[in-house]
């Protein structure tokens, strides 16, 4: 059998759980989703690359800049290995939005430790000090600012972390003064908005990305150099920025003994070749950016304010609750983990949740690949049940919540001999024995040399 075959024989029982489906049903009817209409905590962070990106968005990122960002993406991948073994240790990509503030916003937090927020930068500098901070890094500490701010379950103490050739940096920042914080981002907001609709951005404070390789000034579009400096005084009357030698120490320690370099997401045991092709360093097609199809925003849309509405009811766990489950971990793979309060009653009912946003009309019908992402999450954690979530816009939004539990010693051997294939496959530079990819996956892979499609055309040469 295949890896999805095994993992879907490992299900012991499933059933509806409309209590879940019930509260979340009746969050989801107040809400409208036109697309889009949200901005991200980037988007205030600089209002100008806000604008342009929208009004010319076939403007392409300099190849420089985006040789920074990859590299930034892989170190920040490997850091969520690090981060797990810091004490606390609750999530990362956290999703979070500003519905409770009125303002559509949203964004991903690199970290939680407990319920502080952890912002992770890769810096290519020699050094980084408080007082650059306030200037040459401010789009980062606003980044962290506003984050903290949209936290439902806000602490003042939160962490800026700066990596740099193997060093850390690392600044606790004490927010005194949310409210402040929200009056910065509702004016952000209201700034951006009216600049679009009415095509003036003369009033904007000049983007940080000033200089830096920025693909509208390259193109001669960006009047970047005509309008004000931002003005960092507001960040200093909100909050402090102190060195944190802890963490720093902490954060080391872990990078140091870090030999073993894991960088195994559960989905690499969904998408074996794929992780092959992309470790062993295969080439993408050049035509992989295309334009994003708006049913992607539409579903984001509705994920968000999905997220949100399990974050501000009931069914959501805190920090230190979640933090006691992450202690466990029982699979050298990483995942961004999301949990959900089954039954406020029972203190034992936090489990792994699994959020879909599908586009079929037949509601219940889940594809393989939905049952093995829930499976690792469980099983890696050691939880023998978890929830699948899934919200069909072609529907009327209605929303399927199932309970499903497993036999977690069985999928923890069967994703502990797929790790095994993988590493197997990759020091012999051969992924014949590796499962294929998923059909939907095949025909979006971008790799130049995808062994599935290879294998397929093959198959169907020797069958003529």
């Amino acid at each position: 059998m295949s890896f999805l075959q095994d993992i879907k024989s490992s299900i012991i029982s499933e059933e509806d759980d409309t209590y879940i489906s019930r509260i979340l049903e009746d969050r989801i009817k107040i809400k409208s989703f036109i697309v889009p209409d949200y901005l991200y905590v980037t988007d205030l962070i600089n209002p100008v690359h806000s604008y342009f990106s929208r009004k010319y968005p076939d403007i392409a990122v300099p190849e420089s800049v985006n040789s920074r960002m990859k590299y930034g993406e892989e170190v920040h991948f490997l850091a969520r290995q690090w981060f797990e073994q810091i004490p606390g240790f609750s999530g990362s990509e956290v999703i979070l939005t500003a519905t409770h503030m009125g303002l559509n916003v949203v964004g991903r937090a690199d970290f939680m430790i407990y319920d502080s927020i952890v912002e992770f930068k890769t810096k290519n500098v020699d050094r980084v000090n408080i007082e650059n901070i306030y200037t040459v890094y401010r789009s980062d500490l606003e980044q962290l600012l506003f984050y903290a701010a949209m936290n439902r379950n806000f602490t003042a103490d939160n962490f800026l972390v700066f990596f740099t050739e193997g060093k850390f940096h690392v600044y606790r920042v004490s927010v005194r003064d949310p409210a402040a914080v929200e009056n910065e981002m509702v004016f952000r907001f209201s700034l951006i908005k009216r600049g679009i609709e009415n095509g003036d951005i003369s009033d904007f404070p000049r983007c940080s990305y000033f200089g830096y390789g920025c693909q509208f000034s390259e193109a001669g579009v960006c009047m970047c150099h005509s309008l004000r400096p931002g003005d960092p005084a507001w960040i200093k009357n909100v909050a402090t920025v102190a060195e944190d030698h802890e963490m720093e120490s902490t954060l080391e320690a872990l990078y140091t003994e870090d030999a073993k370099n894991i960088d195994l997401r559960f989905y690499d045991l969904i998408y074996p070749r794929k992780y092959y092709h992309k470790i062993t360093g295969d080439s993408r097609n050049s035509d992989s950016g295309a334009s994003i199809p708006s049913s992607y925003y539409e579903k984001n849309n509705i994920k968000f304010f999905v997220i949100d509405s399990i974050n501000g009811s009931v069914l959501s766990a805190s920090g230190s609750e979640i933090s006691e489950i992450n202690r466990v971990s029982t699979l050298p793979l990483y995942g961004d983990d999301k949990y959900i309060i089954k039954n406020i009653y029972d203190e034992n009912s936090i489990i792994p949740y699994l959020l879909k946003i599908n586009n079929s009309v037949y509601s219940g019908r889940f594809p393989d690949t939905y049952y093995s992402e829930l499976a690792i999450m469980c099983a890696r954690r050691n939880r023998k049940e978890g929830v699948l979530i899934t919200v069909y816009p072609r529907l009327g939004n209605i929303v399927v919540a199932r309970d499903i539990h497993f036999d977690a010693d069985r999928i923890i051997s069967i994703c502990n001999k797929a790790i095994r294939e993988i590493w197997e496959a990759i020091e012999t530079r051969n992924p014949d024995k590796l499962d294929l990819c998923p059909e939907f996956a095949i025909k979006s892979c971008d790799f130049a040399s995808c062994s599935c499609k290879k294998e397929i055309i093959k198959g169907r040469e020797n069958n003529k």
